[in-house]
């Protein structure tokens, strides 16, 4: 067993349509299709580089027709050459030898699992290391398109939803200040800990940890790398370079609220390991993703996909419970 963090998330209708219905248009692609039974024809090179993302094992086909839909997606790493150490970890030595491995053109290596189960518009996911909501996201959006269900420029997007660390709804936010991790003089991230805030109009205090150093931002704000290097240059040895960084709206002189929808929109990628906060609101003050952590049957070091899948359907069905969320499991 390990625990597993399961997120919730939800289909944004803006850009489809009002009565758009994400786990019926999947279903329906695969059985109009012939996808369902062919695990080929669900293989899409989302980047052209052949490392394919395949909706792998699916829930039974019989079972379709009910609310729930659920699946695996997998990744494969592209190439046959990987690095590995080949010695015994028991083994006395100075330093274990990375080697390259080559295995072989009929083999592709699992570069990660994700496990999905979408219940009309509602979604419940469980991200791997590697293959994240975004890829999620992507895949659905490529295989809807091909089968000519959704249009090109038509996306899915999977949004998150946030709530302030009581458990209550989050209200809209006056600013987004973003803190990001302390840097040294090498680009090395500093231990101690630095949390950006979500500033609501209430004057509630919402957290969440970014783990981007402030020369990352500093990299998507422009800056150059000789201009990121000068920077750390003037760092003394046991200094640091700590950054704060605000997103607000203005018309005129006055500020305009931020949208919980844009907050939930935003912010949806965000792994919650990185909010430095658990699932369920656990810590007072902080902005959470409703998520919560789950134990789950391993197969090796793999997630068992049926017990991944009956885990997440059970979370949706909790939150349906307790009236987080609007679900219909009855169908």
């Amino acid at each position: 067993m390990t625990k597993a963090t399961i997120q919730y998330r939800q289909l944004k209708l803006d850009g489809l349509w009002p009565d758009a219905d994400l786990k019926a248009m999947v279903v329906d692609v695969l059985r109009r299709r012939g996808w369902a039974d062919n695990a080929k024809t669900r293989i899409i090179d989302l980047d052209q580089d052949q490392s394919y993302v395949i909706l792998n094992k699916l829930s039974d086909p019989a079972t379709w027709d009910s609310p729930v839909f659920a699946g695996q997606l997998i990744q494969l790493q592209a190439g046959t050459d990987v690095h590995a150490v080949l010695q015994s970890l028991e083994e006395d030595t100075a330093e274990y030898v990375v080697q390259n491995l080559n295995v072989g053109e009929a083999v592709r290596v699992l570069k990660g699992a994700l496990y999905f189960v979408a219940v009309g518009n509602h979604v419940g996911l469980i991200e791997g290391q590697q293959v994240r909501g975004r890829t999620l996201e992507r895949y659905l959006t490529a295989l809807l398109q091909r089968a000519e269900e959704i249009e090109p420029g038509q996306a899915i997007i999977l949004n998150g939803k946030f709530i302030a660390g009581d458990g209550k709804e989050l209200s809209e936010s006056s600013e987004i200040q973003v803190s990001a991790a302390a840097t040294n003089r090498q680009g090395e991230r500093k231990e101690r800990p630095i949390e950006p805030r979500v500033e609501q109009r209430e004057a509630a205090e919402a957290r969440e940890h970014e783990q981007a150093t402030v020369f990352d931002i500093l990299r998507m704000l422009g800056w150059s790398e000789e201009a990121i290097d000068s920077l750390g240059a003037e760092i003394p040895d046991d200094g640091w370079v700590e950054g704060f960084f605000k997103v607000f709206i203005k018309e005129r002189r006055r500020r305009k609220p931020i949208s919980r929808a844009t907050i939930n929109e935003a912010l949806r990628n965000i792994d919650p390991a990185d909010l430095g906060l658990r699932g369920d609101g656990s810590e007072r003050g902080g902005i959470v993703k409703m998520s919560v952590q789950r134990d789950i049957r391993t197969a090796g070091s793999l997630l068992d996909p049926a017990d991944a899948m009956e885990q997440i359907t059970n979370a949706l069905r909790d939150w349906a419970v307790a009236g987080k969320i609007d679900c219909n499991f009855e169908g």
